[in-house]
């Protein structure tokens, strides 16, 4: 059984992977720190894409 788990699907790599969890979030203090479609959430310092519910205009999230 174990074995048959262990050879499911196939091995992607770091690119696909970052393409299926979105990547690392980059660190930042101000909008202009993100990349394009993203936005700075203050809280925790981190980007999020524009489109992330949590993230508010002005830079607030998880309100």
């Amino acid at each position: 059984m174990k074995s048959k788990l262990l050879n499911l699907g196939k091995a992607l790599n770091k690119k696909q992977q970052q393409k299926i969890m979105g990547g690392a979030h980059r660190r930042c203090t101000s909008h202009q720190d993100c990349p394009g479609g993203q936005g700075c959430c203050y809280a925790v310092e981190l980007c999020f894409l524009d489109s992330y519910p949590g993230l508010q205009p002005g830079g607030t999230c998880w309100n």
